[in-house]
């Protein structure tokens, strides 16, 4: 999941380390890093309510 974009929440989080049962990742629209149980982002995937997301690149 390192280097992966995910929608949660209404955020845009991309993963930037793994920390045990936690994943270091940082908000794309305020630039907080915060930490996140690897479980609870699992079963959000699962639920539907947050999802791995293509970041389209800015270059035309």
């Amino acid at each position: 999941m390192i280097g992966k974009t995910i929608e949660i929440a209404g955020m845009l989080i991309e993963v930037l380390a793994e920390e045990g049962d936690s994943w270091k990742c940082r908000n794309l629209t305020t630039r907080q890093i915060l930490v996140m149980k690897k479980a609870a982002v699992d079963k959000a995937i699962k639920l539907g309510q947050a999802e791995v997301v293509l970041r389209e690149s800015s270059q035309d």
